[in-house]
């Protein structure tokens, strides 16, 4: 049995987990994050364990980047581990919808990238047949997660789908053509030491310090890439994610509609951030972390499933819609 808490707020995030911020008897805050050890385990636990097992070393192998793991255990049919609060900080997501100057962005994005580079600088070779591994794992798989579901198999019953007016064809009709576009992209397999998750809501940011701090990061990725790390922030910046994920969208057969307004912060850094990667990134390399943003949005199918079928309609369609504007990017 945990101790007694002075204070215990639940923080914003998770899916299958909950997290909070804590003060102890003594007055000490942190952070504690709890999943069920019973319900979702494939889906709960075992992303709950990774988190914990890659903060424990990570903690240790960059200094100052994530929270040090100050217990973990179990509280009946919870279980937890407790991290360091960083207090003054802010989700770089956050700080982005209050539109700071450009220049305080630009500042921002420079501690980042420089922040992932002290983790993506440790290399190590990978063979380009990981590819066939990825898409099967982290996309077939994730759909096929899905298939039992009833408004899952009345919306990949038919080929076509509509996003916000715009008439697709799904990604599940359409995952051959996936699989060639990234497998003929995926041609230098390097990999690196990544934080496996790195969404603009999972960077703390703390404006006075400039400092980054990075949180709940991920396990279970087959490629560990710098280029994944990349298409991760794109997710945030470039096709919304959390704005996405706080609609409610309008889901009717295989039509959704989920209209958004785009934050002027969150425009300035995505620029920016594509300046960065024209400048880094190869053709082929930009290729594929456009191709790996779009596959993060059906990997999380099955979480959104357990959740939120709603959410689970409205990615499946984000995906295929982008999936068929970047072709018509390809082709143009």
């Amino acid at each position: 049995m945990t101790e007694k808490l002075l204070e215990k707020k639940r923080l914003k995030g998770g899916s299958l987990s909950g997290t909070y911020f804590c003060v102890d008897g003594a007055g000490t805050a942190f952070v504690r994050k709890e999943v069920s050890l019973k319900d979702n385990r494939e889906y709960g636990f075992q992303r709950w364990y990774s988190q914990l097992k890659r903060l424990q070393r990570y903690s240790q192998q960059f200094p100052g980047l994530f929270p040090g793991v100050i217990k973990f255990g179990r509280d009946g049919d919870l279980a937890y581990f407790d991290i360091e609060y960083i207090g003054g900080s802010i989700t770089a997501h956050d700080y982005l919808l209050e539109h700071p100057p450009q220049k305080d962005i630009e500042k921002m994005l420079s501690v980042l990238l420089d922040s992932m580079g002290r983790m993506h600088s440790i290399q190590f070779p990978s063979t380009s047949a990981a590819m066939d591994l990825y898409v099967y794992e982290e996309m077939e798989q994730k759909i096929g997660a899905c298939l039992g579901n009833s408004r899952f198999q009345k919306l990949i019953a038919q080929r076509d789908i509509t996003f916000n007016g715009k008439r697709v064809t799904g990604i599940y009709w359409a995952i051959d053509e996936f699989k060639r576009c990234i497998k003929q992209s995926y041609i230098n397999p390097v990999e690196c030491f990544t934080h496996g998750n790195i969404t603009l809501e999972n960077v703390l940011y703390q404006p006075d310090e400039k400092l980054i701090t990075l949180i709940d990061p991920y396990e279970e990725n087959i490629i560990d890439s710098k280029l994944a790390e990349y298409s991760q922030i794109l997710q945030s910046s470039n096709s919304y994610y959390e704005i996405y994920n706080a609609t409610t969208p309008s889901v009717s057969d295989s039509n959704v509609e989920a209209y958004i307004e785009i934050p002027p912060g969150i425009s300035c850094f995505n620029k920016l951030f594509f300046k960065h990667l024209e400048a880094e990134c190869t053709k082929e390399e930009l290729r594929v972390v456009r191709l790996f943003e779009i596959s993060q949005y059906v990997r999380m199918l099955p979480f959104k499933m357990e959740i939120d079928e709603d959410k689970m309609e409205l990615f499946y369609c984000l995906a295929s819609y982008l999936f068929s504007d970047l072709l018509d990017t390809f082709s143009g």
